[in-house]
């Protein structure tokens, strides 16, 4: 099935393909529960710096423990 070109708001988002599942790290499943409890009130960029900042510390938490 074609994708349907791209309008109005659409336009202005970046391009970027979606990252496959097989693909992805540990770091990016922990961030993604991190960001479960990120405030709406934050910017996206700046949310998703602080669920990659908590999935980082809770790697280096994860080596310590094991």
């Amino acid at each position: 099935m074609a994708r349907k070109k791209a309008e109005g708001i659409e336009l202005l988002q970046p391009k970027q393909e979606p990252v496959e599942l097989q693909d992805m790290t540990l770091t990016d499943f922990f961030a993604a529960f991190a960001m479960l409890s990120a405030s709406p009130m934050n910017h996206p960029d700046d949310a998703a710096k602080e669920a990659y900042d908590k999935a980082e510390a809770m790697i280096r938490e994860r080596e310590i423990r094991t």
